[in-house]
C-alpha cells in the first residue's frame, strides 16, 4: 500500500515554513519543504510557484493539524547543565 504525499500548507515566507517544518519534525512527523530552493534562488518566483510548501504523508495530515492547532510553548529558561 502506497501512501500519498500531500501539501499541508503553503507560505510566502520561507522562514515561517522552516519554523513550521521544524515544529512538525520535533513531534515525529516526516515532512519536507518543496520549492524552497527555487524561491531562495529567485524570490520573484514566490508568487508564480505559490510559495514554499510543506509536504507530508497523507496519513499524518490529522496529526499535523492537531500539532499546529496547539499553542507553541516557548521555554525561556536556560536548560540545567548536567555533569
Amino acid at each position: 500500500m502506497e501512501d500519498k504525499i500531500v501539501t499541508l500548507q503553503s507560505f510566502y515566507d520561507p522562514m515561517l515554513a522552516e519554523i513550521i517544518r521544524a515544529r512538525l519534525a520535533a513531534n515525529g512527523i516526516q515532512c519536507y519543504i518543496a520549492d524552497g530552493n527555487a524561491i531562495g534562488a529567485n524570490p520573484l518566483y514566490n508568487q508564480a510557484l505559490g510559495g514554499v510548501k510543506i509536504k507530508v504523508f497523507e496519513h499524518d495530515l490529522e496529526k499535523c493539524r492537531e500539532i499546529l492547532s496547539q499553542p507553541e510553548e516557548l521555554n525561556d529558561e536556560p536548560e540545567e547543565e548536567t555533569e
